[in-house]
């Protein structure tokens, strides 16, 4: 069967509004991400008891699993009014990074790479992010999570 689908581009808005002292101080940005082959979109409870898996990274879609190389977008979104979640971008067997999501914030990734030092030093090359997994704070909380890829 062929597939029905049709490539679309997607487009993201972030907007910041605020007045200090009268003066407007907000703004608007968008960016258009063209053909979108894929989108998946999930609210799921993460526990604070153990960290879970959320989002592979590797060269084959499947559950859960998008290629590395066709990502252009991740919105992890802690939907909690009280809790903050810890995000963790995990190279297998390799470096980590550790991203403090505040309740009610929002973490955005375009690209599945990164790098990770255990002391300052100067820049040498990017890792690709394996998985992404979360763990909650003090209780239990709900996410959302984003992912679009071409």
């Amino acid at each position: 069967m062929a597939s029905t689908i049709t490539a679309a581009d997607a487009t993201i808005t972030i907007q910041e509004s605020i007045s200090l002292g009268g003066v407007d101080r907000g703004g608007t940005h968008t960016r258009t991400i063209s053909n979108v082959a894929e989108a998946d979109r999930r609210v799921m409870t993460v526990s604070s008891s153990d960290e879970m898996d959320l989002i592979e990274l590797n060269t084959e879609n499947g559950q859960g699993k998008f290629v590395r190389t066709s990502l252009r977008y991740i919105r992890i979104t802690n939907l909690d009014n009280t809790n903050h979640l810890r995000v963790r971008f995990k190279k297998s067997g390799a470096e980590t990074v550790d991203v403090k999501v505040s309740a009610g914030a929002t973490f955005l990734l375009s690209t599945g790479d990164f790098e990770a030092k255990v002391a300052a030093g100067a820049f040498s090359t990017y890792e690709e992010i394996d998985v992404i997994s979360a763990q909650a704070d003090t209780a239990d909380v709900d996410i959302e999570y984003v992912v679009f890829a071409v």
